[in-house]
């Protein structure tokens, strides 16, 4: 289910339990703006002098709380995760640099030297099992301590089991009656603890984590690592492995194994373990280019993993995370939320709750001119907005034929998408873009009927 960005901001603003209807309208009017503007600062989002403070005194308000605006938003998300039969519920952190804001003392080290300071988020997203975004489920914010000062440890070690417990209690909380979907937690290197293991198992979800940890298993080989490499290859292929800082995309020809393992836990470290049972799946590249890290993969699951279709499946669900680092690109550069110059923390986490939020939905709208390119533009643009793009682009075209997938190859456009051949779909950069643009066509295309009128 797709909706326009007004009425998403409505369905946010009417679950966020704000005291007051005119918060609640405050609310949506903000969330379009930021949606239009996602790369202006507030007064130059807003429009005019009274509007931006407007949203000042809303992110100000006592009577408003960031747990408020986070209930709005992942409410909204439960609701369409019920749709699904199984979700994707991937986790990770950013940090962001707020080190202007010397005024701030919940800011904290964000850096090995201690001179950038600012705050960590940890974001907790629910996809499809296509890897379409359907929005946020948890948001978790904290500071490191200066050095020498006591820290909050266990909310760096359990952010992730807070995820899983954050995500489950606001589907549960949704749904009422309703059946939950099957949840597959999806997690990188750093959520390889056996805590979040035994979680996962407690909770009677599934998952997929890049395994970190050489764990201690009940086979001859003892390892876990060298055990799987002893497996019988159970198929080659060709995988792409994604550009990094100075190296660019390439294909790699790998092998794929996998086996059934019984993690046998460090009993001093972990008092109160169990045995688990785990499947491990290993993509590993035995002969890369010269001077090329091999791609190597290992990945903890308990989906299944024996034939290779199945180790397969496992590695194209893992692949499935990237989008929650788009969207953590998005809202440090696109939306840009390091910007923000507010007073005090509280209005701080308000903004940067709304911004995150923003950030998934231009994140989504990427998603759905892939997955559903010929659903009607008008599901998710306003029609000012698609009348706007027709009048641009769409010589002799009505309006309502408009499909997302054109409209979004349009709105690239005018965030400098070349949309030739070889360019394919445009990627969150000229999108955020396309959109600031959009909105500055559509406020001279109303701005012209108001003329006429």
């Amino acid at each position: 289910m797709t909706f326009s960005h007004t009425v998403w901001a409505e369905r946010v603003s009417s679950s966020a339990e704000l005291p007051d209807e005119r918060l609640q309208a405050r609310l949506t009017t903000i969330i379009v703006t930021t949606v239009e503007h996602p790369s202006a600062s507030i007064p130059q989002a807003t429009g005019s002098a009274g509007q931006a403070k407007a949203t000042y005194r809303f992110y100000a308000n006592p009577r408003v709380t960031a747990d408020m605006l986070r209930l709005g938003f992942t409410t909204d998300t439960a609701q369409r995760c019920l749709e699904e039969d199984v979700v994707l519920v991937v986790q990770d952190t950013t940090s962001l640099n707020f080190t202007g804001l010397h005024m701030i003392p919940e800011l904290g080290p964000i850096d090995s030297g201690g001179l950038a300071r600012g705050v960590h988020l940890h974001t907790t997203l629910a996809l499809t099992v296509s890897g379409q975004v359907i929005g946020i489920l948890d948001q978790q914010y904290w500071a490191r301590p200066q050095p020498g000062q006591p820290g909050p440890e266990e909310i760096e070690s359990g952010k992730w089991i807070n995820g899983i417990d954050a995500s489950r209690a606001i589907l549960y909380e949704t749904a009422g009656d309703r059946p939950v979907p099957r949840l597959i937690h999806v997690m990188d290197r750093e959520g390889d603890a056996y805590e979040v293991m035994m979680t996962v198992i407690d909770a009677g979800d599934s998952a997929i984590i890049r395994c970190a940890q050489n764990r201690r298993i009940d086979d001859p080989l003892a390892k876990a690592h060298e055990a799987v490499r002893s497996q019988p290859v159970l198929c080659r292929t060709e995988i792409v492995v994604s550009r990094k800082a100075g190296v660019p995309e390439r294909y790699a020809q790998v092998e794929v194994r996998s086996m059934r393992v019984t993690l046998i836990p460090d009993l001093q470290k972990y008092p109160h373990a169990w045995p688990m049972t785990w499947n491990l799946v290993e993509v590993w590249e035995p002969n890369p280019p010269a001077g090329t890290q091999p791609a190597h993969w290992l990945l903890w699951t308990l989906e299944p993993a024996a034939s290779a279709d199945e180790a397969l499946e496992v590695v194209r669900k893992y692949t499935c995370r990237w989008p929650i680092e788009e969207v953590h690109l998005v809202l440090k550069s696109g939306c840009r939320v390091e910007e923000l110059r507010l007073e005090n923390w509280d209005s701080l986490e308000k903004a940067v709750t709304i911004d995150a939020a923003v950030a998934t939905r231009i994140v989504s709208l990427r998603d759905l001119a892939r997955e559903t390119p010929e659903a009607p533009a008008l599901e998710v643009l306003s029609e000012d907005e698609v009348e706007v793009l027709v009048c641009r682009f769409g010589k002799g075209m009505t309006p309502s034929e408009l499909t997302i997938g054109q409209a979004v190859l349009w709105i690239g456009r005018l965030g400098g998408h070349m949309n030739r051949k070889r360019d394919g779909m445009p990627g969150v950069r000229t999108l955020w873009r396309g959109l600031h643009d959009l909105t500055l066509l559509v406020a001279g295309f109303q701005a012209g009927k108001k003329l006429r009128e």
